[in-house]
C-alpha cells in the first residue's frame, strides 16, 4: 500500500531505518549528515536513503521508505546545496526522530509510537536544530557506537 510522498529524511544506521521529520529549517538534513559522519568515525554502518522527500509505503507489514528518482543520492548541505553521498535505494523505518521546538522536546522520551498507514513506529521527539544532541539520542535508542551492548 502506497502512503505517498512524505516531508522527511531517511537514513539507515546499522541496519535500522531512522525517519527524521520536522518543519522546514528544523535541521533534518544536518542531523542526517551528523549521524552519517558520526557513524563513519566510529566504524558503524550508515547510509542515506533520501533527503527532504521520502516515498512511504507498507510492505509485508513494515513501513518502507524510498527516494524519489530525481533526488536519489543527494543531501542538502547548508551553504553548499544538494551534494552527492553514498546511499541505498530503500529501507524499512524502525524509528521516527521528530524535530520539535526545543521548548516542546521532552527531556526523556516515553515509549510513544507514531502511525503511518496503520503501522506503528517508535517515536523520539528531539529538539530542532540540535544535531549533536539528536545524534546521541538516536545512537542511544538504537544501541550504536558508544551505546552498543558488549
Amino acid at each position: 500500500m502506497d502512503i505517498g510522498n512524505y516531508h522527511g529524511t531517511l537514513v539507515v544506521v546499522e541496519g535500522k531505518g531512522v525517519l527524521i521529520t520536522g518543519a522546514s529549517g528544523s535541521g533534518k538534513s544536518t542531523l542526517a549528515l551528523k549521524l552519517l559522519a558520526s557513524c563513519k568515525m566510529m566504524g558503524a554502518s550508515a547510509r542515506l536513503v533520501s533527503d527532504d522527500q521520502v516515498l512511504l509505503s507498507v510492505r509485508s507489514g513494515r513501513l518502507v521508505g524510498t527516494a524519489p528518482n530525481t533526488i536519489a543520492g543527494l543531501v542538502e548541505v547548508w551553504g553548499v546545496g544538494p551534494t552527492r553521498v553514498d546511499h541505498v535505494s530503500s529501507a524499512a523505518v524502525d524509528l521516527v526522530a521528530a524535530l520539535v521546538p526545543a521548548e516542546e522536546a521532552p527531556r526523556i522520551n516515553n515509549d510513544v509510537n507514531e502511525a503511518f498507514g496503520g503501522i506503528e513506529v517508535p517515536l523520539l521527539e528531539l529538539a530542532a536544530r540540535n544535531a549533536e544532541g539528536g545524534v546521541l539520542a538516536i545512537m542511544a535508542r538504537l544501541s550504536v557506537g558508544l551505546f552498543a551492548a558488549d
